[in-house]
């Protein structure tokens, strides 16, 4: 094994809170830091991001942030890990959104922009979003807006349920803002 490492599970963000304490320091060095070469967690955005990044770097251990990301619907961003709780499931999988909402393929390519900037900024050592498709979420424009389930999805593409995409032929989805944005930040950092 090249390195060990353990994943640390952030909780989720509501209404500007945790569901549970964070980490302490103290803990963090003596049981995590020390037996470990690399921590990973999955980090999404709310007000204390860029101090829990700044926490974790100082501690001088590789850090990768193995998830992060947003829903493609106006506002998810601000629900962190909480975007797919718009979607309602059945027996099969999911089936509608809970109500209406407004694709914002801007907005998601701007959170992953800004996240990927405080990571840097911050000196993360990896960093992967989530994720490329969610292909249960199928991008369905012109029927019931609730039934478009790409508007949940963490996807960086539109994953279709009946035919291929334009743009990669052959593949059965389309790049969103976010697949661009992505691309250009890792070129150009």
């Amino acid at each position: 094994m090249r390195a060990r490492g353990i994943s640390y599970d952030t909780g989720f963000v509501r209404g500007g809170s945790y569901s549970r304490k964070l980490f302490d320091p103290e803990v963090v060095e003596r049981e995590l830091w020390t037996p470990f070469d690399v921590v990973s967690l999955d980090l999404y955005r709310s007000a204390g991001t860029a101090d829990r990044v700044r926490e974790l770097t100082a501690q001088g251990k590789p850090v990768a942030v193995t998830e992060f990301g947003s829903a493609t619907y106006r506002g998810a961003g601000d629900r962190g890990a909480l975007g797919l709780s718009v979607v309602e499931y059945g027996p099969d999988g999911p089936v509608r959104l809970d109500g209406s909402y407004q694709r914002d393929e801007p907005g998601q390519a701007a959170h992953l922009r800004e996240l990927l900037t405080a990571f840097d900024a911050g000196g993360i050592d990896a960093a992967f979003v989530f994720t490329f498709a969610l292909h249960d979420f199928v991008h369905r424009p012109d029927g019931d807006p609730r039934e478009d389930l790409d508007l949940a999805s963490y996807g960086i593409v539109k994953v279709h349920e009946d035919r291929p995409g334009s743009t990669f032929p052959g593949f059965p989805w389309e790049p969103k803002e976010a697949f661009a944005a992505v691309g250009e930040y890792y070129r150009t950092h």
